[in-house]
C-alpha cells in the first residue's frame, strides 16, 4: 500500500485541447469542458464518437510536462466501457494504458483512473474511451477529467479517515407505512485525518488551502498502488476543504490537520 495522493494541479487547463466531433457542432458540448471544475452533464463534453462509438480528446502542450494520474469521469457510460491513454514526447510513446470503468463491487461511479509507476514527461496525451453498447444515448459524455502530477505526503493518513456519501431523494410514505423512494443523486466524500505530517509537507499544505477557497477540484487516491477495479471504487474528483494545521505533538513535530474532499457533480 502506498501513502495516499492528491492530484493538485490539472495540466488539461494549460493544454491546447482538440478532441472527436462534438453532439451536432454545439460550443456548449465541446471538447473545453473536459477542463473545468463544475462537472455538469449537461455542459460536458459530448461527443458522437466514430462509427465504434470511440470518443477521444487530445491534450498538447508547448513544452514536456510531468505528468503521473489520469482520469475520466462524470460519463453517461457504464463499466463495461473502456479506456486507453497514450502519452507522447517529441512523437515517441512514452507510457500506454488500457483499461475499464469496472469497479470493485461491480456498481459505482463510472470513471476511470490510472496512476503511471514514476512521473513521465509528455508534451501530448490521448485518452479514448470506446462506449462498448454502454450508454442508451446517442453521444458519449465526458465531464470531468485530469492528467497532471501527484503529491504524496511524507506520511501516510490516519486510519482514522471516513468515507461516506450524500443523496438528494424525495421520500413518500403512504397510509400504511410504505416508504416509496425516488433518488436524485448521489455525492461521495471522504473525511481525511492526517496526524503525523512533515515539516516538508507544509507548503503543498498552504497551496492546498488557497485552492480550497477558489473551488478547485482535487484528484484524491487513497492507494495509488491498488487495483484498477479499487482505484476506480474509491477515487474522488472534487472539491476540497482543509481544517486548521496544528502541532498536536509538541517536540515530535508531527502536523495535524484533515481534508474533506466532496465529489463534484
Amino acid at each position: 500500500m502506498a501513502n495516499c495522493a492528491f492530484g493538485l494541479s490539472n495540466l488539461l487547463k494549460t493544454a491546447s485541447l482538440t478532441g472527436s466531433a462534438s453532439y451536432y457542432g454545439l460550443p456548449q458540448f465541446a471538447v473545453s469542458q473536459v477542463a473545468t471544475d463544475q462537472g455538469n452533464n449537461t455542459a460536458a463534453f459530448w461527443s458522437v464518437g466514430d462509427t465504434n462509438k470511440t470518443a477521444w480528446f487530445q491534450a498538447t502542450w508547448s513544452a514536456p510536462q510531468s505528468v503521473q494520474a489520469f482520469f475520466v469521469g462524470r460519463t453517461n457510460m457504464g463499466q463495461g466501457a473502456t479506456v486507453q491513454i497514450s502519452a507522447k514526447l517529441a512523437g515517441n510513446t512514452v507510457h500506454w494504458w488500457e483499461g475499464s470503468l469496472t469497479t470493485l463491487s461491480g456498481i459505482g461511479p463510472a470513471q476511470a483512473v490510472h496512476v503511471a509507476p514514476a512521473p513521465v514527461m509528455a508534451d501530448t496525451v490521448l485518452i479514448a474511451v470506446n462506449a462498448n453498447g454502454t450508454v442508451a444515448e446517442s453521444y458519449i459524455a465526458i465531464a470531468l477529467a485530469y492528467v497532471g502530477p501527484i503529491w504524496q505526503p511524507v506520511r501516510n493518513m490516519s486510519t482514522k479517515s471516513t468515507t461516506g456519501m450524500d443523496t438528494g431523494q424525495t421520500v413518500n410514505t403512504g397510509m400504511a407505512g410504505a416508504e416509496f423512494v425516488s433518488p436524485g443523486w448521489m455525492r461521495r466524500k471522504a473525511v481525511v485525518d492526517h496526524e503525523s505530517l512533515d515539516l516538508a509537507d507544509i507548503p503543498v499544505l498552504e497551496q492546498i488551502a488557497y485552492m480550497a477557497a477558489t473551488g478547485t477540484n482535487v484528484l484524491f487516491i487513497p492507494d495509488p498502488d491498488a487495483d484498477p477495479p479499487t482505484l476506480n471504487m474509491r477515487t474522488l474528483y472534487g472539491r476540497i476543504q482543509r481544517g486548521d494545521l496544528s502541532n498536536p505533538y509538541g517536540a515530535a513535530l508531527r502536523q495535524q490537520t484533515t481534508f474533506t474532499i466532496t465529489e463534484r457533480l
